[in-house]
């Protein structure tokens, strides 16, 4: 019975001074840590990695994309496709120019009846334009 009663006098403590009963408790740290915070964490999603892959004299082969996209920020020119999601593609292989055209859209476009209007869009376009062949036929006359 006497360990009972002494650890509950371990909890107790009385002051002889003031004759009063001071109640004194243990606070007991967690041994693992809380990992309730996981939940607010935002899920990483890995970046689309758009912009230009080929600048601007950069000399580039037949299928090599020239710049990601989201929406027609620069359309396709000479020798340049485009893809399903925009991105912008070499048709041919050559040297890579920009330049800044009139726009002139299909009759199915929404910019059709503004530019009939009198107005006028400029537009940045890509370009591919190819390297001269080399002249290694010799012309022969038939006579």
């Amino acid at each position: 019975m006497a360990l009972p009663l002494q650890s509950f006098l371990g909890s107790l403590k009385y002051n002889l001074l003031s004759n009063r009963v001071v109640l004194q408790s243990t606070v007991r740290f967690a041994s693992k840590k809380a990992s309730g915070a996981n939940r607010n964490k935002q899920e990483k999603t890995t970046p689309k990695r758009r912009g230009p892959k080929k600048y601007v004299g950069d000399y580039v082969e037949k299928g090599m994309i020239l710049y990601k996209q989201l929406g027609l920020k620069y359309y396709p020119g000479e020798n340049v496709g485009c893809g399903r999601d925009l991105t912008l593609f070499a048709l041919e292989a050559g040297r890579i120019v920009m330049s800044r055209e009139k726009l002139s859209p299909y009759p199915s476009s929404p910019l059709y009846d503004y530019i009939n209007n009198g107005k006028t869009i400029y537009k940045l376009f890509y370009n591919v334009i190819p390297d001269p062949q080399p002249k290694i036929f010799k012309l022969v006359s038939r006579t």
